[in-house]
């Protein structure tokens, strides 16, 4: 079985461990991503130590390190360029600090792009032609794997889906543009809608915890509206990417089927007849799209960092 070190960058925190090649985790580890300073190596040298206690637990050579970091990647993949809530990092050459470290072969990818290979490759995406997941949290945005292969062509990532904007008239997301599907379906859009809703400050979680429970009638409504943003969403981008599945991915994904559903529902009434249309067309290779909640959970970045190693383009 070969091994490698994937470490996923999140804005609050970093995760990573050794993953196989059937997307299997051991000697995994948490610290906090403590980069939003304009100081970059005071979290760099905890994060070497750390990956390198954990290169040190493998069971044999690793074959290499994969690296998922959110925001906008250099053209060469070394680093990201635009990280706002690691401003720390910006212009940082990863790539080669890990390459120096560990002299092994190195991949760099957007947290988004990673979540999606890991999908693929190991979770609900397997044998999909055109697959597209929709990542949802304090952020949202799309990464995309057609015929086995990552969209990468914007810095990395296949665009920035989460300035679609659903209602001009809606509040600002956290770069100031109203109504944007992140502005509404990420955690800023759930706790606007709970303080709308509730009359109070509500955060976003004991919302969703409150829909996955089936216990709060008002924590269900916030979430099926959230659930049809969602919906509307991937209809707007569905024509462009044409995918025949979407796996929703994420935190707020465990809201339960109330979000689910919305979502489904509010898709089939847009575009539902115009993917089936295509479908009866040319069903080699058009089809209905299926919509599901994603298979892999809490480390997907760390899994979706390495994929790259063991399936190669």
């Amino acid at each position: 079985m070969r091994w490698a070190l994937g470490i996923d960058i999140g804005g609050t925190h970093t995760k990573m461990g050794l993953v196989n090649e059937v997307g299997e985790i051991q000697a995994f580890r948490r610290i906090p991503t403590d980069a939003r300073g304009s100081d970059p190596q005071p979290y760099l040298d905890y994060l070497i130590a750390q990956a390198q206690q954990v290169a040190e637990t493998a069971p044999e050579r690793l074959i290499g390190v994969g690296l998922s970091t959110h925001g906008h990647l250099d053209e060469e993949r070394r680093g990201p360029i635009l990280c706002e809530n690691t401003p720390a990092l910006k212009g940082v050459d990863m790539w080669g600090l890990l390459h120096t470290t560990f002299d092994w072969p190195v991949v760099v990818n957007n947290d988004l792009t990673a979540h999606a290979m890991a999908e693929y490759f190991y979770g609900s995406g397997r044998g999909v032609r055109r697959f597209m997941v929709l990542a949802i949290g304090t952020g949202l945005g799309v990464g995309v794997i057609v015929n086995g292969k990552p969209l990468r062509y914007i810095e990395g990532t296949p665009g920035d889906s989460g300035r679609l904007i659903l209602d001009p008239e809606g509040p600002p997301d956290v770069l100031g543009v109203r109504g944007t599907a992140e502005g509404l379906c990420g955690v800023r859009g759930i706790e606007y809608l709970a303080q709308e809703r509730y009359g109070h400050a509500v955060e976003a979680h004991d919302v969703i915890r409150g829909a996955r429970e089936g216990t709060d009638p008002i924590a269900q409504a916030i979430m099926a509206q959230v659930g049809s943003y969602l919906g509307y969403t991937l209809a707007l981008l569905s024509p462009i990417f044409l995918p025949n599945k979407i796996a929703l991915t994420g935190g707020t994904t465990e809201a339960g089927p109330v979000m689910l559903d919305a979502c489904r529902e509010r898709f089939g009434a847009l575009v539902g007849g115009y993917h089936q249309r295509l479908a009866h067309l040319a069903p080699a290779y058009y089809s209905d799209v299926d919509i599901v909640v994603g298979q892999m959970r809490g480390e997907t970045g760390v899994v979706g960092a390495v994929a790259e190693l063991f399936n190669p383009d």
